[in-house]
């Protein structure tokens, strides 16, 4: 494979699925890097679904996995002028998102891989809504890029919003 030019390699990377292009990653240092400056329009990791639900929630189903935040591979470069914005935030406490069901804490984001009916697990994700840190904000912004470079099915964010600020300095962003 190295010796075809890159347009080829791409293409040929087209054809793998997620998992095999994890696995391909794995092999050497140049496909890893092939792989990640190309990963846009490489295949995706695919969930069923993708939802934020509060703690009550989460105490009410019979079996799921807890995501631990800290367990991503984060490569994040924060620069001086968004370290100083997200001080700001931090020191006037405003939420990254908030959700209808609960303000506390933290929020629970839920992924499933198969429909729970047919006894699949869901899967947890506890993160932030008041980061106390510049660790906590750049753990749930690495958390968020790597949802939102998934494959979902189905989302659902019912009276959610989220605070996205953005990065060239000149706005903030509500959804």
């Amino acid at each position: 494979m190295f010796s075809l030019p890159p347009e080829v390699q791409l293409d040929v990377l087209k054809c793998l699925n997620f998992n095999q292009l994890f696995a391909v990653k794995l092999t050497n240092f140049y496909l890893l890097n092939l792989i990640n400056k190309y990963e846009g329009g490489l295949a995706r990791m695919k969930f069923r679904r993708l939802s934020i639900v509060g703690l009550n929630f989460l105490l009410r189903l019979s079996s799921y996995k807890s995501i631990e935040p800290q367990s991503g591979v984060f490569k994040f470069i924060l620069d001086a002028q968004l370290k100083d914005k997200w001080q700001a935030a931090i020191d006037k406490s405003i939420p990254l998102f908030l959700h209808q069901s609960e303000c506390g804490r933290y929020s629970y984001i839920c992924i499933e891989k198969t429909p729970s009916h047919l006894l699949g697990v869901s899967y947890f994700l506890k993160l932030a809504n008041f980061p106390i840190n510049i660790e906590e904000m750049i753990i749930v912004r690495c958390w968020l890029e790597h949802l939102f470079k998934c494959v979902f099915e189905w989302a659902s964010f019912v009276e959610s919003i989220f605070n996205i600020y953005s990065p060239n300095g000149r706005k903030a962003i509500t959804y």
